[in-house]
């Protein structure tokens, strides 16, 4: 059936509406063209240590701190890397040892094992383990321990009830693969980025002052710190002591302001401050919000 319309007056109405569509769309065409990329909204990407051991999601650009150690000189797993992110409330973790040692025995002494209720067993691409769980009245979080022939993986997250736990951690830990010919970004160490533009739940205004641990509802939960190592010229001279740094544990999840009160030469003190920049950590909390908060670290350098 077709309708015709006679009236000039309601014809005139009806081209101005298409007009006024036309120009919003190319307004909105041109203003996407415009829009900096470096402005949108930073996604879930996949990221991979070598091409042929494993890959993983992770909402933001990782930081990973790398271990060189003689494995002769100890009977227990070695500490190989360390690989941190944050984003929305919930800090992600992943620790890849050289296995010396069964997975149980491996467990019974995990220092950095949040959540310590064991939930199932697990089978990851041929790669086994377990799977432990907690959740209470402010955080939940996840750990998946596997062990493959000459490594074992600890794959950990931890997120706030202000956050969204219940979406990234799910979202990390399904997107575990091992096999050959990997997808994905390659590592590399690095102290890794946080979105600015992607804003964080909860979070304190830019203009807000950190504060104090008295005047916090509860202090920042620390997932992962990564230690420093020696530099070449520290240990040739023998230097150790201790490294005392002040700095802020931001409401966004990155340390920054950072400045060293007691220093160490030949390079320790930059160390100290790379492996501060590396910390991942759920933000301090007051009046149902994350807060800055002003910490203080501190780093031993021992020879032994």
């Amino acid at each position: 059936m077709r309708i015709k319309i006679r009236n000039p007056v309601v014809l005139f109405f009806i081209g101005l509406a298409l007009l006024s569509v036309l120009v919003d769309q190319q307004m909105v065409t041109k203003a996407r063209e415009s829009f900096p990329a470096s402005e949108a909204p930073a996604g879930w990407q996949t990221y991979k240590l070598g091409d042929d051991e494993f890959s993983v999601s992770l909402p933001t650009v990782p930081g990973m701190s790398s271990y060189r150690v003689n494995p002769e000189l100890s009977s227990e797993s070695i500490l190989r890397h360390v690989i941190g992110a944050y984003a929305e409330g919930v800090a992600y973790v992943i620790y890849v040892f050289e296995r010396k040692q069964s997975l149980d025995d491996f467990i019974a002494k995990f220092q950095y094992l949040s959540a310590s209720s064991f939930e199932r067993n697990l089978d990851v691409g041929g790669i086994r383990g377990k799977a432990f769980g907690f959740k209470n009245a402010e955080r939940s979080g996840a750990t998946y321990l596997l062990a493959g022939k000459s490594r074992i993986y600890a794959f950990q997250a931890q997120g706030s009830v202000l956050g969204n736990p219940d979406i990234g951690i799910p979202k990390f830990l399904e997107s575990i693969r091992f096999g050959k010919n990997l997808e994905g970004q390659m590592l590399a160490d690095g102290p890794g980025a946080l979105s600015a533009s992607q804003p964080q739940p909860g979070a304190a205004t830019n203009d807000e002052p950190p504060m104090s641990g008295r005047q916090v509802t509860l202090k920042p939960v620390v997932v992962a710190k990564p230690e420093p190592t020696y530099t070449q010229d520290a240990r040739q001279h023998q230097v150790t002591g201790t490294i005392v740094l002040r700095c802020v544990f931001g409401s966004s999840g990155r340390v920054t302001n950072i400045a060293a009160m007691s220093r160490l030469e030949h390079g320790l003190t930059e160390q100290a401050i790379a492996a501060a920049q590396q910390i991942r950590f759920i933000p301090a909390i007051k009046d149902g919000r994350f807060v800055s908060m002003y910490m203080q670290l501190e780093y031993n350098f021992n020879l032994y």
